[in-house]
């Protein structure tokens, strides 16, 4: 299976999923999705939003995609491009397809993650979407209990949030370097 990437206008993902699937029949479409921790009016809860807003991916079996897919995938309702190329639809390379596959694997609903911070403060992921990507991690929001997260995905750099939950208490208040930490 090959892995291609598609961007839609940002909260019509849903929309555009629904009207295509119907006329294309030979994709298996992925449309990620995360719960993360909102805050809102002071009351803390989980709510479902995408994993990368206005991207939706799609698994396709043969070496090209057919011109009559490509034609119904361009001209549909939302529709913005294909990446990394929109002139030429190509499948995304092996380390994208890998960074993909790693949240599909969670199933269409991605859940927080379970971390724990060690006593200089460094995040350690015990299990969940932020196991294996620690290294791409660029920001830890405890109050909120989000990380951010810096990847490139086919030649488009995207910065998206995942939730986590903290294993243990913290035991010191220094941070180490290279992650920021915002305890707002």
């Amino acid at each position: 299976m090959r892995f291609y990437a598609i961007q839609v206008t940002t909260r019509k993902e849903d929309e555009w999923l629904e009207r295509i699937q119907h006329q294309v029949t030979n994709l298996k479409f992925h449309n990620i999705m995360k719960k993360m921790y909102i805050r809102k009016r002071g009351k803390t809860k989980l709510e479902n939003s995408p994993v990368f807003p206005g991207y939706i991916f799609f698994e396709y079996n043969g070496e090209s995609l057919p011109l009559e897919t490509i034609y119904r995938l361009r001209h549909s309702q939302f529709f913005i491009r294909f990446l990394p190329n929109n002139e030429a639809p190509q499948p995304l390379n092996n380390r994208d397809s890998e960074i993909i596959r790693h949240f599909i694997n969670f199933g269409s609903l991605i859940p927080p993650s379970l971390v724990r911070f060690d006593e200089n403060q460094k995040i350690k992921v015990i299990e969940g979407p932020l196991q294996g990507i620690e290294g791409f991690i660029i920001k830890v929001n405890k109050r909120k209990r989000r990380a951010k997260v810096k990847l490139d995905i086919a030649e488009s750099v995207i910065i998206l949030d995942l939730a986590f939950e903290v294993m243990e208490a913290d035991t010191a208040e220094t941070a180490p370097q290279g992650i920021y930490y915002d305890n707002k």
